[in-house]
């Protein structure tokens, strides 16, 4: 056999081997397809879609709380109450003191547990203890106590924007606690 004739015979084979790899990848590569659809199609069948319940469960049911405006951290959309782990400043939530117009940034677990009055639309503008917030918003539960604090995230977020929340809200900025505006660290910290 001739050189040429050697190397035309290996070229050929090469290029039989290369087509018949190139259709055993086809047929897998269908064949995933297939099951990918399959499987999309059983998923877009369900009554009850995976990715909006693990959403409500990582989300929430979106009702917001009434004071700091942070999201309901109870999973699904059939619970007895709202409720929160960690409030935010209440200043987040537009609210303000009624004298000084100052953002406020004590957090619900902390006003439910005092004294002090709050009033809104809800109330119609008359006043109401924080402690019977229950009287106004009886979906929610806000449980009083004064040794939590805003996350160190929130407290950062209320520092470094109070100006532009003041401005936003109609508002004078808040009196911020001196330790707040250093949070920057402790904030991308508590986002890991």
């Amino acid at each position: 056999m001739s050189e040429k004739l050697g190397m035309e015979m290996a070229d050929k084979m090469r290029k039989s081997f290369s087509i018949k790899s190139s259709v055993k990848l086809l047929r897998q590569s269908k064949s995933q397809n297939k099951t990918q659809r399959d499987f999309q199609n059983k998923i877009d069948s369900l009554q009850t879609k995976p990715q909006d319940m693990l959403f409500n469960r990582v989300w929430g049911c979106g009702k917001q709380c009434p004071f700091c405006k942070a999201p309901c951290e109870a999973g699904g959309e059939v619970h007895a109450k709202h409720f929160l782990s960690v409030h935010r400043p209440e200043g987040l939530g537009r609210y303000r003191f009624d004298n000084s117009k100052k953002l406020v940034t004590d957090i619900c677990t902390s006003l439910v547990h005092s004294d002090i009055s709050f009033k809104c639309r809800d109330t119609k503008d008359q006043w109401h203890k924080y402690k019977e917030y229950s009287q106004i918003y009886p979906d929610w539960q806000i449980d009083p106590d004064r040794s939590i604090e805003a996350s160190a995230y929130w407290k950062y977020v209320m520092a470094e924007f109070n100006e532009q929340f003041a401005e936003e809200y109609d508002a004078k900025p808040a009196d911020i606690p001196p330790y707040w505006k250093n949070m920057k660290t402790q904030a991308e910290e508590s986002l890991k």
